[in-house]
């Protein structure tokens, strides 16, 4: 069984955001298998494969977008098992050390994030793993700068090195998960 992360209120202790804002709020389209795009009119080419994290929740109502390079922590210790470039910085791999029962280890990867530690690095969820990247890709459907979340399942002898955002729903050797429950539980 996998546990609840303290991925949200660590998010905001890093940083220093805890006394205005309590989680995260989403629009239509950053949610998990959603196929609308909240930053475009037209949908997406296949299912959303995790959570973009834009948008804080403020205590008193409020709404605000991410600061500029939000320190970004790991769901749960784990290994940090591949880095890759994607469309607005690179992409964090890391293994957990969870499995399922049948060989299948936990994964979690961070989106359009510039890296703080390097492949076969510890991850801590308590420190930094990464920051938001200020996006490379520019243009009237570009979407702002925002983290990318997914979690999966990795099959046994498969390496992270292999996944890749294009084929993720097609990949064999991975089974998505919805990380929404784990990281900020319905109260």
């Amino acid at each position: 069984m996998i546990q609840n992360s303290s991925f949200c209120r660590t998010l905001l202790s890093l940083n220093h955001l805890t006394e205005e804002y309590s989680g995260l709020l989403f629009l239509p389209g950053m949610l998990f298998k959603e196929r609308s795009a909240w930053w475009k009119d037209t949908p997406r080419q296949s299912l959303h494969e995790g959570l973009d994290l834009l948008f804080l929740a403020g205590r008193s109502g409020q709404r605000r977008e991410l600061p500029p390079q939000t320190l970004v922590p790991p769901l749960w210790d784990g290994e940090v098992v591949a880095v890759f470039d994607d469309f607005l910085g690179s992409t964090v791999v890391v293994r957990h050390p969870v499995m399922d029962g049948q060989g299948w280890w936990l994964l979690s990867l961070y989106g359009h994030v510039r890296p703080l530690v390097e492949c076969g690095g510890q991850a801590s969820a308590g420190e930094p793993l990464a920051e938001v990247a200020c996006g490379k890709m520019r243009g009237t459907t570009a979407p702002p700068d925002h983290l990318h979340l997914s979690l999966g399942w990795l099959a046994p002898g498969w390496r992270a090195t292999e996944l890749s955002w294009p084929t993720l729903w097609t990949n064999p050797g991975i089974r998505l998960i919805d990380p929404l429950p784990l990281i900020q539980p319905r109260p």
